[in-house]
């Protein structure tokens, strides 16, 4: 299908109505839900199906010719344009009651990102992006930090595996790594708002909806992205994101 503006917009407000419509709900359960456990042990919640179904149903009713593919209920109609969407990014967090969960989203066209949204329900964070256009948060443009020197620079490792290597190689160009505490959604937005400087995600085990709204809000904030694999667009799944200065100053190491 062809995707104008006016229907990128629309979609990523109703998009962020229905995110925030569910909000105080959330905040009445958190820290405080009970949860099952899906084929791969990773644990969901009523609230993860309630959000995505609402969310599918009033996309499809509003947007016939956009496709839809959530985490918990899979994927329905177009296969090329298409809403990608975490419900609940940090289910084990919300259950918990730690403050790092988000609802996430992503419209995708053609394997690219066009349009992302993060909401952090505990705060009333709304992180939107419009390809081309900026990162904002509650309506302000967001950037990362360019101002830090190399010495001055913090990293986030998702990747664990190897996060010891990681960790050696970074501290030889001079900066500190440790291993998050919070989910995906709200690392990412860590980055764009200048908080941290960079993040590492060299595991494949994250899938499409744990990076693509992150990753595209960050790069509008203007981080720029050092992948490490073959894959194109939405589908990338091993890559280093960060400040200009620190892409390029590991990418010009050949340490990671």
């Amino acid at each position: 299908m062809k995707l104008d503006d006016p229907q990128i917009i629309t979609s990523q407000a109703l998009v962020v109505t229905i995110f925030k419509s569910f909000r105080e709900e959330l905040l009445t359960v958190f820290g405080n839900v009970e949860h099952t456990r899906k084929s791969d042990a990773s644990p969901v919640t009523i609230y993860d199906v309630k959000v995505e179904e609402l969310l599918k149903q009033e996309l499809l009713k509003a947007f016939p010719e956009m496709g839809f593919e959530g985490e918990e209920t899979g994927s329905s109609g177009n296969k090329e344009t298409y809403w990608l969407v975490d419900p609940i990014d940090g289910t084990s967090s919300f259950i918990r009651g730690l403050p790092f969960s988000t609802n996430m989203a992503a419209l995708v066209h053609e394997g690219e990102v066009v349009a992302a949204v993060v909401y952090d329900f505990l705060n009333d964070h709304l992180y939107t992006a419009l390809r081309g256009k900026g990162a904002y948060k509650n309506g302000e443009k967001i950037q990362v930090n360019t101002n830090r020197e190399q010495g001055d620079l913090f990293i986030y490792s998702m990747t664990r595996t190897s996060f010891g290597h990681i960790q050696e190689a970074l501290g030889t160009l001079r900066m500190r790594t440790m291993l998050p505490v919070g989910a995906s959604g709200h690392e990412y937005m860590m980055l764009a708002e200048g908080k941290i400087d960079g993040i590492v995600n060299l595991n494949r085990g994250k899938g499409l909806h744990d990076n693509a709204p992150g990753v595209m809000i960050c790069e509008e904030a203007g981080a720029m992205l050092l992948p490490y694999d073959d894959e194109k667009g939405v589908y990338r799944s091993q890559f280093i994101i960060g400040t200009p200065l620190v892409t390029e100053l590991i990418e010009h190491s050949g340490l990671i």
